[in-house]
């Protein structure tokens, strides 16, 4: 087994915009937190600092026009197609040096790739800054501009490899959905609250690919107030019998933690224990993983929730006497549960009907509809 952690010191000391909810710190907060439970010092752990991607590599995905906007607005050129980009807008605004700045931490998801395609074996990478999943073509939005995750599914199709992505951030991966919508060697599966109740307004359980594609896009869009039964419930539903399906050579995980309870942007009431189970699963299911942070807005979520993963995904058990100091300061659910985890929350009452009726009905039509057409079982 061989297991990256992408990070470097410098690459997270950044800011969108002051105020901006996006804070790339939670990166350094998650090593910090490794670090203190002993995380690392394995080995057949490497930390790799990220680098900067070639032009080649962007315009698998990017349109040569918009990196040349992004760039001339990290100088100081605003014109009329800078905002036609997505640039400067609240979700994304301009700041000094940001195409450098952005293609570097972008950069680390394939730096990550090359080492996992390279190794013999199981290998896992985690680049906790990248995950830029809402990024176009043409545009940026939704606090994203270079979508590292399309570029690294559209190397991994140049080398014909077939790719699964799995995204549990609470937004749809539209950015990425845009880029294989027709292509039938990528699956890309998106576990999201929906798009009629929340940002990008996309990623309904009908969107399911077109021409050769048709079948390979599969959504689940579930409703607010989703616990984790409910969540996991539909995870196991769906991901693994499609995995197997597909057998891919390699994964795209994007674990976003704005789906837990707390977060301040969105309205699913995960716990970090999902985050935990599904990359335990996942671990056992794809030897090639490529994973990547994402949303998470409540920085203490983000912090544990990725550690959690990354000792999941090497087979760590969580030990530490000092359980749940972040900062010096004792932390959240750590100081009842003496470690990492959240405690179980099971919500009740209508809301629990009503969701589990939504989603046994999501994924019903995914069974019905989709698994049909790339020879799953349900």
């Amino acid at each position: 087994m061989n297991s990256f952690l992408i990070y470097s010191p410098d690459a997270s000391k950044f800011e969108l915009s002051p105020d901006h909810p996006f804070r790339p710190e939670r990166t350094q907060m998650m090593y910090d937190l490794c670090m203190q439970y002993d995380l690392f010092d394995r080995d057949w752990i490497q930390i790799v600092e990220p680098e900067q991607l070639t032009t080649d590599e962007l315009l698998l995905f990017h349109e040569k026009e918009y990196l040349e906007t992004l760039d001339a607005a990290g100088k100081g050129s605003i014109e009329e197609r800078t905002l036609m980009a997505g640039l400067g807008t609240p979700d994304c605004p301009i700041f000094p040096d940001m195409f450098e700045k952005l293609n570097l931490v972008s950069g680390g998801t394939i730096v990550g790739m090359r080492r996992v395609m390279e190794s013999d074996g199981r290998a896992y990478c985690f680049n906790p800054i990248g995950g830029f999943h809402h990024a176009y073509p043409e545009h940026a939005e939704g606090f994203c501009y270079i979508n590292d995750l399309a570029i690294a599914g559209k190397l991994l199709r140049r080398d014909g490899l077939r790719f699964a992505y799995i995204d549990i951030d609470a937004h749809h991966g539209n950015g990425v959905e845009h880029g294989f919508y027709d292509d039938d060697g990528a699956l890309v599966i998106s576990l999201h609250q929906s798009g009629r109740s929340l940002y990008p307004g996309t990623g309904f359980e009908n969107d399911i690919g077109t021409g050769i594609g048709r079948g390979y896009t599969i959504n689940i869009p579930v409703p607010p107030g989703t616990d984790d039964e409910l969540y996991l419930k539909a995870f196991f539903a769906v991901v693994p019998p499609a995995l197997e399906a597909f057998s891919p050579d390699a994964l795209i995980l994007q674990i976003g933690t704005d789906s837990m309870h707390n977060d301040p942007l969105t309205n699913l009431s995960l716990t970090n224990n999902s985050y935990k189970r599904i990359t335990e699963e996942l671990s056992t299911l794809v030897e090639k993983v490529i994973a990547t942070g994402g949303g998470g807005y409540n920085l203490d979520n983000a912090t544990r929730g990725w550690a959690l993963a990354w000792a999941a995904f090497n087979d760590i058990p969580l030990e530490n006497p000092y359980a749940g100091i972040i900062g010096g300061v004792m932390g959240g659910p750590d100081i009842e549960m003496g470690d990492l985890t959240d405690r179980p929350i099971y919500i009740t009452g209508p809301t629990k009907t009503k969701n589990t009726y939504e989603i046994d009905r999501i994924i019903e039509y995914i069974h019905t509809e989709i698994f049909p057409l790339i020879g799953a079982k349900p």
